[in-house]
């Protein structure tokens, strides 16, 4: 198997190397055909000219001996010195003899021609005029070479000698004679030395030879092109074979780990599920331990433990979830979800953490935003709900606002977004550790990781979700003056939600026009978002921060409402409800203002009141809310406050009883014991409702 396993780069080579071979001999034999068919193309312009002075010296009166030996000269070195044909060789044999044999009679019949044209040097009148007769004779015969001017001219030299013969014998004649004879015998083979350079087809076999000779150039340039092309691609796919088995090997690999990372994920996720389940008991029965009656030294320890506990789960959510989202298991959802719910959540979750701080805790939502909302409301919450537990964590003086803004782009109607940032005040960052966010176990200053704990992974899995949702995140720092996260997000759902939100508008202002509120409220930051949500719902409304001028207001004005903040600075909203309970211009409606919970707030109360609650941060529903109430109050509901002694002993909760008469009943279910034995704790602490624990066997198989 592993002989056969590169079997294909053999192939691919060996084929290349044949391949280069016969690219190497064609590219050697184009050369040779090329120098052979420049010879043939030089040869056929030679005896073209060659010819043509041939055939014109005969008629010339000048032949130029330099240029015709210089192009003989040429014809007869191709003939010895190049590879040409045997046959074309023996043509051009014979046209060299026959051409010299023509071009030498020729030259003698010039020559013979050139002393017979000279002055007659005879003595007797006669014999000159019969011997101009034979010159033009001879002309008649030179010009028309027939049979009768012939014998004329030859009749004429045989009259000639008979009479000449015994009066003068000079040498002039003597020579007139022989040369006139030389013409007449040998005129007529320079016309058959001429048909015969005519009728020769040395051209013509040149013509053909270059003609088969690019033939042969066009076969062996083929056979370059393609042995060429077949050596690149036996060289391609040699490459190619290598990064098929590359990526093979990096896909066996990338399998490995994602084998790896599977079983690694769901290593996480049955760890975390088995340290969860001990840590909800431990995290329950330290709840109930808490409920029990304590010395001061076991309640430090215990709450100690709890803080302890609770930062353990956090830590192991942020791992598993950051092992999902790095192992691309998790998945991001896109349904409805009701946005006032979501924010909701994160009061319930942060607002008794930012009371017992002593920080504010403020929600600055734009009305604007749809009621209803399209994206996933648990990572949603999961982002929100790390950013603002970080600004809490590092903020110690100060206030923590949530803002939410819409955000409308009028050229794209369908790329409106949501605006989210987190201002704090507190520790800030610096510009290099504003370079260490986001990364995974990691923390600006890792000093804060033992003062203030932490996994270093809220960030890090806040942005990977941010970018898994198309989003953005941000952050705007400095060290000391607190941060700024801003997040934005597509999660708009309706088309054109401003117009949705205006007719609400409106009919809220109709709704709620004519309230008086008075808001006593010692945060500034608090009092300027409370002041807008009154200015979004058409309700007036006065702001004060002591009870003092709390009082003042109410003696010199009607108000319908009373939002009270339960703590403030150096008094309590309660002390302003104490004093003004049985006044004439006492509110109607008072509501109590606080991140802790009502229960809480009587715990800590000096007497009992029976008035409405509001929970902090508040929002635009829970205003809403309020207002609702105050228009529509329930059966059963407060319409005044009244104050009532506290009374230790008397402490118990009546049951909640249903429609029917009968005390409202929950089923427990419940496999572990101990979470049974947290569950069973926590209802009898209530003492709401009539429980059951039911133990069910399993199912027989």
């Amino acid at each position: 198997m592993n002989k056969i396993k590169f079997a294909p780069e053999v192939i691919c080579i060996l084929i290349f190397v044949l391949c280069s071979m016969v690219w190497s001999y064609s590219t050697r034999q184009q050369q040779q055909l090329d120098y052979q068919l420049s010879d043939l193309t030089i040869l056929q312009t030679v005896l073209t000219q060659h010819k043509v002075q041939l055939l014109s010296a005969n008629f010339s009166e000048q032949l130029h001996y330099d240029n015709f030996s210089q192009l003989q000269s040429q014809i007869e070195s191709i003939v010895l010195n190049r590879s040409i044909s045997p046959e074309l060789q023996r043509l051009l044999n014979n046209y060299t003899q026959i051409s010299l044999s023509y071009i030498q009679l020729v030259t003698m019949i010039k020559t013979s021609q050139r002393l017979l044209s000279n002055d007659n040097k005879v003595a007797h009148s006669q014999t000159s005029i019969l011997l101009d007769t034979m010159k033009v004779q001879l002309f008649n015969f030179i010009t028309s070479p027939s049979t009768s001017n012939k014998e004329t001219a030859y009749a004429l030299i045989r009259a000639t000698a008979e009479k000449y013969n015994k009066q003068e014998k000079s040498q002039y004649l003597q020579l007139f004679k022989l040369h006139f004879l030389f013409i007449l015998d040998n005129y007529e083979s320079t016309a058959d030395y001429r048909q015969q350079l005519m009728n020769m087809p040395v051209l013509a076999k040149i013509l053909t030879s270059i003609s088969a000779q690019h033939n042969k150039i066009e076969t062996v340039q083929y056979n370059r092109y393609v042995s060429g092309f077949c050596s690149f691609m036996s060289i391609f796919f040699i490459f190619l074979i290598i990064l098929k088995r590359q990526q093979y090997a990096l896909k066996q690999t990338s399998n490995a780990y994602q084998n790896a990372a599977k079983v690694k994920t769901q290593f996480l996720a049955n760890m975390s599920h088995e340290i969860r389940t001990p840590m909800t008991g431990i995290i329950g029965l330290l709840d109930i331990c808490l409920k029990t009656k304590l010395n001061e030294e076991q309640q430090s320890y215990l709450e100690k433990v709890q803080f302890s506990a609770n930062s353990l789960l956090t830590i192991i959510n942020d791992i598993l979830d950051f092992s999902k989202i790095e192992s691309g298991q998790l998945v991001i959802e896109n349904i409805p979800f009701e946005h006032h719910k979501l924010i909701d959540s994160l009061n319930v979750m942060l607002g008794h953490i930012s009371e017992q701080k002593n920080i504010e805790l403020i929600f600055d939502l734009d009305p604007q935003i749809p009621s209803i909302i399209r994206g996933d409301p648990v990572r949603l919450n999961q982002i929100l709900l790390n950013l603002l537990s970080n600004a809490v964590k590092f903020t110690d003086v100060g206030h923590v606002i949530l803002r939410s803004t819409l955000l409308k782009d009028n050229d794209n109607k369908s790329n409106t977004r949501i605006l989210y940032q987190i201002e704090d005040t507190g520790i800030g960052l610096s510009a290099q550790e504003q370079t260490k966010l986001f990364k995974r176990f990691s923390q600006a200053d890792e000093s804060t990781t033992r003062k203030y704990g932490g996994s270093g992974l809220g960030l890090a899995i806040s942005k990977l979700l941010v970018d898994n949702m198309s989003g953005d995140i941000e952050v705007e720092s400095q060290a000391g003056k607190g941060s700024i996260f801003s997040i934005t997000l597509p999660l708009i759902e309706q088309n054109n939600p401003s117009e949705t939100q205006g007719v609400k508008q409106t009919l809220l202002n109709k709704k709620y026009q004519g309230i008086r509120l008075l808001l006593l409220e010692d945060n500034e930051v608090t009092q300027y978002v409370i002041f807008k949500m009154a200015s979004y719902f058409a309700v007036d409304i006065d702001i004060t921060s002591t009870v003092n001028e709390a009082k003042l207001l109410c003696q010199t004005n009607r108000y319908d409402m009373a939002l009270i903040d339960w703590s403030l600075q150096g008094e309590s909203g309660l002390d302003f409800v104490l004093d003004i309970n049985q006044e004439r211009y006492c509110p109607s409606f008072l509501v109590i203002c606080s991140a802790y919970s009502k229960s809480y707030i009587q715990e800590h109360s000096t007497f009992d009141f029976n008035i409405h609650y509001l929970a902090k941060p508040l929002t635009l529903t829970s205003f809403s809310q309020v207002l609702e109430l105050y228009l529509n109050p329930k059966k059963g509901t407060v319409v005044r406050a009244s104050i009532i002694e506290k009374n230790p002993s008397n402490e118990t909760q009546s049951p909640i009883i249903n429609e029917d008469g009968q005390q409202q009943r929950i089923l427990l279910v419940e496999d572990n014991k101990i979470n049974q034995l947290i569950a069973t704790r926590l209802l009898e602490s209530l003492a709401l409702f009539h429980y059951t624990v039911v133990t069910c066997k399993p199912r027989p198989k």
